[in-house]
């Protein structure tokens, strides 16, 4: 009876270790959905094609409402097409121009995505752009909040927007995969509560009520993370991890922030 309850406890520790190692391996697989490029998609008038090339990886993506003073630099969130927001930043946001830049792997832009790359890429593509404008400032949704706070943390920024944030892609994935010790396996952690203390931008937080991707917890730990160097934190009701920016109060908050 022993020999078989250790039999049986040592098959069960084989297979964690062996999923443990699958997600090790695949994890990048998990973490991102890089979306193709679209299919026929003509840009409309007050958009123009913009590329990057960082170190032998093309970017390519939009220009909205170009030859403004200030400029806003856009990191979208997870399995996001990209184009999908020209006619948002037309509208609400004329007076930035506005830089709407695949991901690598993700669109038009080559490679694969790695928190490494995606830090990369966004500060040649601040450096690029900056000499072209007065001020620069920053919105980062989702996953591109990670992004945006790495370069808020190495660049001089002068508004910092982040929407339906995390403090750490570590902690939200510890809230799906918690049998698993995930600080260990995890690349790419994105920690952006670690690098609050050193955001000088004027910051606000923007959230969902009912977000069902990041958890409350993560974001609460982020806005406790940045304290008193908090501009505002606004929530958001009603409005769910994809759909926010369909609500007013998002639009006004959004505004507000970058004013």
């Amino acid at each position: 009876m022993k020999e078989s309850m250790l039999s049986f406890l040592s098959t069960l520790l084989i297979i964690y270790l062996g999923v443990c190692l699958l997600l090790f391996v695949l994890q990048r697989k998990f973490m991102y959905f890089p979306t193709p490029p679209l299919l026929h998609f003509t840009p409309p008038p007050e958009a123009t094609l913009k590329s990057f090339d960082n170190d032998g990886i093309s970017l390519a993506g939009w220009v909205v409402n170009a030859g403004r003073p200030r400029a806003l630099l856009y990191y979208g969130g997870n399995a996001e097409n990209i184009e999908y927001n020209i006619p948002f930043f037309k509208e609400h946001l004329p007076e930035y121009t506005v830089y709407l830049i695949a991901y690598r792997g993700y669109g038009e832009s080559s490679g694969a995505p790695t928190e490494e790359g995606l830090y990369s890429d966004a500060l040649h593509i601040f450096d690029r752009v900056k000499p072209e404008h007065q001020k620069i400032s920053l919105l980062g949704r989702s996953l591109g909040s990670g992004v945006a706070t790495y370069v808020a943390s190495h660049r001089q920024v002068d508004k910092l927007v982040l929407v339906t944030p995390y403090d750490s892609t570590a902690n939200v994935a510890k809230s799906v995969y918690w049998m698993f010790p995930v600080s260990w396996l995890i690349k790419d952690k994105y920690d952006s509560a670690k690098r609050a203390m050193d955001i000088a931008a004027t910051t606000t937080i923007i959230y969902a009520e009912n977000d069902n991707v990041i958890p409350r917890a993560s974001t609460e730990g982020l806005i406790q993370a940045f304290s008193h160097r908090l501009e505002d934190s606004i929530l958001i009701r009603g409005a769910d991890h994809n759909d926010i920016s369909e609500y007013n109060e998002y639009v006004a908050a959004l505004k507000r922030a970058l004013d």
